[in-house]
């Protein structure tokens, strides 16, 4: 029961309306819209962030629920004054990139944006995005297979659930990622009408991410670069620190808006610097140790400011284990 049960709620985001859990649209400034994930999907699913000039529009990473896609494609129809001309993948993460294909299917004149790093990988990203519907329909047809194990009064509610997952599922096999239309290697600036942006090239939270500013650096979309408990599992220690000790001392920056969780400030980046180098510090003053015993002689004074709900209390233990793991084997 606990196995079926898992999967049909793993898979209910797909089959599930795009009401549950929706994202919250919260407005920056006259020209910036902050699409937050739902508390409970702040660990799992990324933001995102739409930026309008007079002329152009800009919407910077794309979830990793094809539905909410699907869901944010409809209201951009419906209120969009402006063309949408550029897509920005801050990194390849599935949560930030792979829910590209559903808007450039929507929207084929917006240009795609990446690091330069990830042009020549580009088509195992589309191997990515095709294993990520295979493991659908795999979730789909063994959900199909059990479904006799639910309460009998739930089995029709369930049946109709998945059979539009597979409806959505069979729309979206027909989509592809399209190859990127501009790579960035340092700097690029955007004119989007009255409303120049500046995208920046870091390896940090990966080895090709993208970052945003506007309104003269008062608005940095720092996707997960910035994130308030990082997730280093991936990322180059040095230059992550570099970058956000730089941020960090940048009086121009007022609001930051990150891949994960709530608007920032500029200030708040003292966290997960703090949190990044005491990873890289305490693995460098145990070179005996092993990842738990790193671990366990980690400082709990993060964990008291990092576990702060159920879904915290989860997320916390893996990240520091996966930054334990990178600045252990970095070294």
């Amino acid at each position: 029961m606990k196995l079926i049960t898992f999967l049909l709620l793993s898979y209910f985001a797909v089959a599930a309306p795009p009401s549950v859990a929706a994202t919250q649209w919260h407005t920056i400034s006259a020209n910036v819209q902050f699409l937050e994930q739902s508390s409970a999907l702040r660990f799992y699913d990324s933001n995102q962030v739409l930026v309008q000039g007079d002329k152009c529009a800009l919407m910077f990473d794309a979830s990793g629920d094809f539905a909410a896609v699907e869901a944010t494609v409809e209201q951009l129809k419906n209120t969009l004054k402006t063309p949408l001309c550029y897509l920005v993948a801050s990194h390849f993460h599935d949560d930030h990139l792979l829910g590209m294909a559903i808007f450039q299917h929507h929207f084929p004149d917006a240009q795609l944006i990446v690091h330069q790093q990830l042009t020549a990988e580009f088509n195992s990203l589309q191997k990515a995005y095709t294993d990520k519907l295979d493991s659908y329909e795999k979730s789909i047809e063994l959900s199909f297979q059990r479904l006799s194990e639910q309460p009998a009064a739930q089995q029709q509610q369930w049946r109709d659930k998945l059979n539009l997952a597979k409806q959505r599922l069979l729309r979206w096999r027909q989509y592809q990622l399209q190859t990127p239309n501009l790579q960035v290697a340092n700097t690029l600036t955007l004119e989007l009408g009255n409303y120049p942006v500046t995208i920046n090239a870091y390896q940090a939270h990966t080895n090709a991410d993208l970052t945003l500013s506007a309104e003269n650096h008062a608005i940095l979309v720092g996707a997960d670069i910035v994130d308030w408990l990082p997730y280093p599992g991936h990322g180059n220690f040095a230059n992550w620190l570099n970058i956000l000790t730089q941020l960090h001392n940048d009086k121009r920056i007022k609001i930051i808006l990150p891949g994960h969780g709530s608007v920032l400030k500029a200030n708040d980046l003292q966290q997960p610097l703090s949190f990044l180098q005491a990873i890289q510090a305490h693995v460098t003053a145990h070179p005996q140790q092993d990842l738990l015993q790193l671990e366990q002689s980690f400082n709990p004074l993060f964990a008291k400011d990092y576990q702060i709900d159920a879904i915290s209390q989860k997320a916390y233990p893996l990240f520091l284990q996966a930054g334990l793991k990178q600045a252990k084997q970095s070294k």
